[in-house]
């Protein structure tokens, strides 16, 4: 591409914030309900922009050759004086580190100073139009990065860490001491393009991403090699346009969902820009990686999805696994109904579905794995076979057909194995909420053998938050060794796991 279609599509990314403030609503629904419900603690807002604390193991012992540094990221600043944002996703990021260690876990967390934060940290008060509600007298948003908050996930790479956002440029973060250094631009001409929370790393540290520039109605797409360089950055055009939050590589391929939830404009809102359309088809995009060109498009039925698992190609067919949702009302309604305090249990339930990509006969198809009472997001599977044929599945999950728990998130962890016809599942105590899971790997193992799932939780009834280790083999077994940090952080959303050398 060249420069002035960059400037082209960052341009057609601005707007200007008009819509009408929520007022003190939203903060007084929710500082008044969660009297009566603990577990809204956890969409809390912070409480102060850094924390460092040694982790108290409270149970079992840390494996010997568990070492390295757990990154995760999340929305943690939710209102500013007596505004709160509508939305999970609006809050302000916040990046932890945990390290583990010969003397046990060594925990540390800061608010990553965008501009955004600074901006408003200075001014005492919420200035820019967030992912789905307007502050007071809002400030014009005269591009994307002015209002990258970059709280929904980690990029650890080639000795560098970022904090991803959306729609946005990567924030650099110190890996040692998490101190926010800067906007990332991996190319003069490319900065500021669109670069996502989900981007795909290969076994030998190549990076493949994908940013949605919506107003220009044009997907991005990247390829880094493993040691930082951009080796290639293209466009392709896609009128309806969504907004995907995640996308899919293989050795040969990439694709992209989008789903009928089209950006259509009218509002300065970002989230109430996009509308519904159960009744269009879901499309799937399908590029050669190293191409960009000639893009094939495939159809499915409606529907909605996060989270892809991982994928890879067999026979010219492409297989993945992705949580999926019948509609986007988890994001829509649901979760802003959590943000205000009150609880919408019946939306947006998703399930982990295998999906099938036949370019040979130009069709795309779906199956349940699972029945429908089995909830399930946040998969994840061994690093090692990223891009490449997998078999274990990390995930979140709720079983209905349990009493239910006394909040509305998920409470298990599971493990899936395709060769086998069982789940291995782990069910946290009431008291908990865990965050994602990850599949860490035994040093010198085959991949998806040997290692162990690792992942937090807020025990909101202790006011605190967890980390709790599983041996892959016996996630069902519990956990092997359980840490509890001395303070309880809200709720997060993504993390990495880096392993010491």
């Amino acid at each position: 591409m060249k420069r002035r279609d960059f400037i082209s599509i960052l341009g057609a990314g601005a707007a200007v914030a008009s819509t009408p403030a929520l007022g003190n609503s939203w903060f007084d629904s929710f500082h008044k309900n969660v009297q009566a419900q603990p577990w809204m603690n956890a969409f809390k807002t912070v409480n102060q922009e850094s924390f460092n604390s040694t982790a108290v193991g409270i149970r079992g012992k840390m494996p010997t050759d568990l070492r390295g540094n757990l990154y995760r990221n999340g929305p943690a600043r939710h209102e500013i004086g007596d505004f709160r944002y509508k939305h999970w996703f609006a809050g302000d990021g916040m990046v932890q580190s945990y390290q583990f260690t010969d003397v046990g876990i060594q925990h540390q967390a800061k608010m990553i100073e965008t501009k955004k934060y600074v901006a408003e940290r200075q001014q005492g008060r919420a200035l820019y139009s967030g992912f789905a509600s307007t502050p007071p007298n809002p400030a014009p948003v005269t591009s994307p990065d002015s209002v990258n908050v970059a709280n929904i996930s980690v990029l650890p790479h080639n000795g560098k860490l970022f904090a991803l956002w959306e729609a946005g440029s990567p924030w650099e973060m110190d890996p040692d001491t998490l101190e926010t250094k800067g906007l990332h631009a991996y190319s003069r001409e490319t900065r500021g393009l669109p670069f996502s929370a989900h981007p795909r790393v290969e076994p030998d540290g190549t990076i493949w991403n994908f940013g949605y520039a919506s107003a220009a109605k044009k997907l991005i797409f990247w390829h880094i090699n493993a040691t930082g360089v951009l080796v290639k950055v293209g466009a392709v055009p896609c009128d309806p346009i969504s907004m995907p939050h995640d996308f899919l590589v293989t050795e040969k391929h990439i694709a992209i969902m989008i789903s009928p939830f089209h950006y259509e404009g009218g509002s300065d809102n970002f989230l109430d820009a996009h509308q519904w359309h159960p009744d269009q088809l879901t499309k799937l995009l399908v590029i050669d990686k190293h191409d960009f060109g000639n893009p094939r498009w495939f159809e499915l039925p409606a529907q909605w999805v996060f989270h892809f698992s991982n994928a890879y190609e067999e026979n010219n067919v492409i297989h993945f696994e992705g949580a999926r949702a019948p509609d986007p009302l988890e994001m829509t309604e649901r979760i802003p109904a959590l943000m205000q305090g009150t609880v919408d249990r019946g939306h947006g339930e998703s399930r982990l579905f295998h999906y099938q990509i036949d370019l040979n006969k130009g069709r795309a198809s779906e199956v349940a794995l699972f029945g429908p009472e089995l909830q399930s997001e946040f998969p994840a599977v061994d690093p090692r076979v990223s891009c490449r044929r997998h078999h274990r599945t990390v995930m979140m999950t709720t079983d209905r057909n349990q009493p239910p728990a006394s909040h509305p998130m998920l409470n298990a962890v599971s493990v899936y194995d395709d060769r086998k016809s069982d789940i291995d599942t782990f069910v946290y105590p009431d008291s908990h909420m865990p965050e994602e899971h990850l599949f860490i790997p035994a040093p010198n193992s085959q991949p998806e053998t040997q290692g162990w799932v690792v992942g937090t939780a807020v025990n909101y009834k202790k006011q605190r938050t967890e980390l709790s280790v599983f041996d892959i083999r016996g996630v069902s077994d519990g956990p092997i060794y359980t840490a509890e940090l001395p303070y309880m952080l809200p709720l997060g959303l993504h993390g990495k796991f880096v392993q010491s050398s």
